[in-house]
């Protein structure tokens, strides 16, 4: 069977101040707003989420971003072997802080602007860090920032010149754009040589226009690879102990693979030890349309073909070359702008029913004919919260509205994915159907059995059964 050891050993902060398992398993096991590390580490929530690995499900793991998933890189273990492992550490040896949103850039697959924090948000970020700081000091590997700018935060400098790890092997990793890291910065936590120091900087083009597209408009693509210069040195001189370069392919990037490959694999100014070239993905937000031009492992982007040819390249036969899952075609999906389309349609066959009846006098009896009377329903866009009114008008029960991860009361209250019980509905319906087959994958490993319905199949079975 398929092991995942990070549950038991690795932590992931996101900015909220909750705490994941890891960047690619979204289940909250508590939040240091309000629960000190040791509490959370040993939780019920803790112990569910390792309970996800033991039985096999994965249920709460990104299958389509996590780099193992993606790689087939999990080892295949026996359930002997599996016992031995899945002992989940004293405390986290694997620490990812990515509590801050700061950064010096606003590259598109991360935010559409520079993140411009609120009253309170710093004060609040060093009482947090404060509190890291013993948990870092002890931990085997530490990882910053998979979500902001290092750099770009005096408050981590200032965390690194006072940390003091208690490992004599410990590792550090640091995930940089490299804009910022020049020799002033790097004198100020140069003591962390004594150890074992990653840096992975992320540039995702080397010519000047594409670059700075993808940077939200920033023209510093000759200060970061001046600065991978200078890390370049570190490497040779053995201060810093492996080097890594980053492209987050996509639609403005992909023709360039083979010169990027060849420039950071073959180059005297360059000492990569690895090149990293993974796929984009939807994270952080990012709208539909967005990604579905940016994500040219789709079949009907109208560069994939011509991205096909790319991967048919010896560059990917390159030693140095770690790649990420860019070989992974994805569904074939179609552009959002087609769902609008459907929505309009579907709006047209509720409000102008061949019964006469009010729009919602028959979208309620159909979702009683095909779900029941007890129903939980996912959707957070325009059109969902339209049609969401519009069931609240009905005499069927929402049970809950569906989150990915957040608990919360009201008029209807949301029920996050790793607290839904198969036993709270009789139904789930899929007001946006646009990610309905991860969902219903998620909602399968959490063993819910009922229909998983969304409004076009919903409109459609009722027809057929009234016939």
């Amino acid at each position: 069977m398929k092991f995942c050891e990070r549950p038991f050993n690795s932590i992931y902060l996101p900015p909220s101040g909750e705490v994941w398992p890891c960047a690619w398993m979204h289940f909250v096991m508590g939040s240091l707003n309000d629960q000190d590390l040791d509490e959370i580490w040993n939780s019920d929530a803790a112990k569910a989420a390792r309970e996800t690995i033991l039985d096999g499900s994965f249920a709460f793991c990104r299958k389509t971003s996590c780099q193992f998933i993606e790689r087939g890189t999990l080892p295949d273990l026996s359930e002997e072997e599996i016992k031995e492992r899945a002992v989940a550490a004293e405390s986290p040896e694997l620490i990812t802080v990515a509590n801050d949103k700061i950064c010096n850039i606003a590259c598109t697959t991360c935010r559409t602007s520079l993140f411009c924090p609120e009253e309170g948000y710093r004060e609040k970020l060093d009482v947090m860090l404060e509190r890291l700081l013993p948990v870092l000091n002890r931990a085997k590997h530490v990882d910053l920032n998979g979500y902001g700018e290092f750099l770009a935060n005096p408050s981590f400098v200032k965390l690194l010149e006072r940390l003091r790890p208690e490992r004599e092997d410990f590792q550090i990793t640091f995930e940089t754009n490299g804009i910022l890291f020049d020799e002033e910065h790097w004198a100020k936590f140069s003591h962390l040589q004594d150890y074992y120091l990653n840096v992975v900087v992320t540039i995702n083009s080397l010519r000047r226009e594409t670059y700075q597209y993808l940077t939200g408009g920033f023209d510093k693509l000759e200060q970061a690879l001046n600065n991978l210069k200078f890390l370049s040195r570190l490497r040779r001189e053995n201060k810093i102990n492996w080097l890594m370069v980053t492209m987050v392919v996509q639609d403005s990037n992909f023709w360039e693979i083979p010169e990027y490959v060849r420039t950071f694999a073959h180059s005297e100014d360059y000492e990569a030890d690895q090149i990293i070239l993974k796929p984009v993905y939807n994270w952080y937000g990012m709208k539909h349309d967005t990604y579905w031009f940016k994500n040219i492992l789709n079949p009907l982007h109208p560069y994939h073909k011509a991205y096909l040819r790319i991967l048919e390249d010896d560059c990917w036969k390159e030693p140095k070359v770690l790649n990420w899952g860019c070989h992974n075609i994805r569904e074939a999906r179609l552009h959002p702008l087609s769902h609008e389309q459907i929505n309009n349609q579907l709006l047209l066959k509720i409000y102008e029913n061949d019964k006469g009846m009010s729009p919602e006098d028959y979208l309620g009896a159909a979702v009683k004919r095909v779900c029941g009377s007890r129903i939980g329903v996912y959707g957070e866009d325009e059109f969902s919260q339209a049609m969401l009114r519009l069931l609240q008008k009905t005499d069927v029960e929402l049970a809950f509205r569906l989150t990915r991860f957040k608990d919360e009361e009201g008029e209807i209250p949301t029920i996050s994915l790793q607290n839904l019980r198969p036993e709270m509905a009789d139904a789930i319906l899929m007001l946006d159907s646009y990610d309905q087959a991860h969902w219903t994958d998620n909602l399968r490993n959490r063993k819910f059995q009922g229909p998983i319905v969304n409004l076009e199949e919903l409109l459609n079975e009722d027809k057929e059964n009234k016939q």
